[in-house]
């Protein structure tokens, strides 16, 4: 049965979650938040040993936190603010792991 035909999406597709298709947006936004805290944490307490990754990358988390809010405000098309805000929800857990591996792999050994 091709996709034309079958009108009811299937939920075991990625793009087919509830969260990317019927949601409001506000979960996002509540994940977002606590993402973003528990990042930022991390990125403050990082910038103690290494300020030249940890204090950018804290910059970096809160601009697309409030790119979230921006989106979840402006964008009228659902499908589109929902997956613009899992995109940036994942930008902050991936600015945090990035910062943290550069500051791992950068560190001196001995």
């Amino acid at each position: 049965m091709s996709d034309q035909q079958n009108p009811r999406p299937d939920p075991t597709r990625v793009g087919d979650q509830p969260a990317l298709r019927t949601a409001s947006g506000s979960n996002w936004l509540v994940w977002g938040a606590v993402t973003a805290v528990l990042v930022a944490a991390v990125m403050v307490l990082m910038a103690i040993r290494a300020p030249a990754v940890g204090w950018p990358a804290l910059v970096a988390v809160v601009v697309l936190f409030v790119a979230m809010v921006v989106v979840r405000a402006v964008v009228r098309p659902r499908r589109a603010r929902l997956v613009t805000l899992a995109v940036l929800d994942l930008g902050i857990v991936v600015v945090g792991l990035v910062a943290v591996l550069v500051v791992l792999f950068s560190a001196p050994t001995g």
